[in-house]
């Protein structure tokens, strides 16, 4: 048994080289009928048409598009929601194309793709208008509960595929059995309900689960906007995503932002708030002018007067920039939160709810005592 098992391990590569340039077809290349071709097995007669055959299909130019724009070649036509989309085998090379694009250098960096796993996340973003370009799904369920909303996007392509082609590409342990493509937004134009005048910056957080906690919190508020400025992780990346829960699709985003800019983008009558823990280092970042300095009692502020909190990652904190950005307001100050002698502090996504939370409340409770006041007239 040793001997015939070294006997195909040596003779294997010198079979598959004479096979190749013969132009064998691949059957006769296994490796279990490798000694009963060498020793006695009839070559197939139709072994030259095999070769010809080969030789001008890698002739021809691969096109992927060609291979995805084969309409009604074999399309399906799903009963419960008639939608087409295509049958693909396993390992077919539309997605292994596609996947591979999609993690390439250049497409990253470029920044043109973006990729969905997950019902709730492609449903989120299919209510926000983004145009998706790809949809991989393994179960016709996954397509019934997207049938609504897949209607108004009829340039998208849809593929069912084996569930362990989607494990294989998943960036998940367990994969949820579908999966999207969809072009990358530069921003988020969501308005939703009872917007608060609130608008979060975030300076320096390069953790992604972190700035997808950040997002969810202002979402849940609702901000008016969310600011990620350049520097930071991708709001889009895969781990914030998660982190936000789809959080990035439901409260207006733009990114990356420059410093120069935000003159431009906050409105005149705003008020700047920097969440700083150590204020020491805030006094030594910048000018020896003293800086105001508020407790967790944040200060009074009108309902309708805009304000902006800067935020800083766990690591490298505020920039800067920030602070030169609160000198350029009125009634600005640095924010910080009593804390236990235990507790050094708080993590970005704790810091930034409680702070957010507590200017709501004040908000709401002057807007309450308003309109009472205007009962009572």
């Amino acid at each position: 048994m040793r001997d015939d098992r070294a006997k195909k391990i040596l003779l294997k590569p010198i079979w598959l080289i004479f096979s190749s340039a013969l132009g064998f077809p691949k059957e006769v290349t296994d490796v279990e009928k490798l000694e009963e071709d060498l020793f006695g097995r009839e070559i197939p007669q139709n072994w030259t048409e095999k070769r010809e055959k080969r030789y001008r299909h890698q002739k021809k130019p691969k096109s992927t598009e060609k291979s995805q724009n084969t309409d009604g070649v074999d399309q399906k036509i799903d009963k419960s929601t008639n939608l087409a989309y295509r049958d693909l085998k396993f390992r077919d090379p539309i997605i292994r194309d596609t996947m591979m694009l999609l993690r390439s250098g250049k497409r990253q960096k470029k920044g043109q793709l973006l990729l969905l796993e997950g019902r709730r996340l492609i449903e989120d973003a299919l209510k926000s208008n983004m145009q998706m370009k790809k949809l991989f799904f393994s179960r016709p369920e996954e397509l019934e509960e997207l049938s609504d909303l897949l209607k108004y996007s009829p340039h998208s392509q849809l593929f069912r595929v084996t569930y362990r082609d989607l494990s294989l590409w998943s960036q998940l342990t367990t994969s949820p059995g579908i999966l999207a493509i969809f072009e990358r937004p530069t921003s988020i134009q969501s308005r939703p309900k009872n917007i608060l005048p609130i608008s979060v910056i975030c300076d320096n957080i390069r953790e992604p689960n972190n700035l997808g906690s950040v997002i969810r919190i202002c979402a849940a508020l609702p901000c008016r906007e969310v600011l990620v400025m350049k520097g930071c992780t991708d709001p889009f990346d895969g781990k914030s995503l998660r982190g936000g829960a789809g959080g990035q699709f439901h409260v207006p985003l733009r990114y990356p932002v420059n410093w120069e800019d935000l003159q431009e983008i906050l409105p005149e009558d705003n008020s700047v708030f920097v969440a700083e823990n150590n204020v020491e280092k805030a006094l030594n970042f910048t000018e020896k002018k003293p800086l105001d300095v508020a407790e967790f009692f944040l200060p009074e502020q009108n309902p309708g007067h805009h304000m902006t909190l800067i935020i800083g990652g766990e690591t490298h904190g505020i920039s800067e920039e920030g602070y030169r950005l609160m000198k350029l307001y009125k009634n600005s100050a640095c924010l910080h939160i009593p804390l236990s002698e235990c507790v050094e502090s708080l993590n970005t996504a704790s810091a930034l709810a409680v702070i957010l939370f507590e200017l709501r409340r004040k908000l709401l409770e002057k807007r309450k005592l308003e309109n009472y006041v205007q009962e009572e007239k």
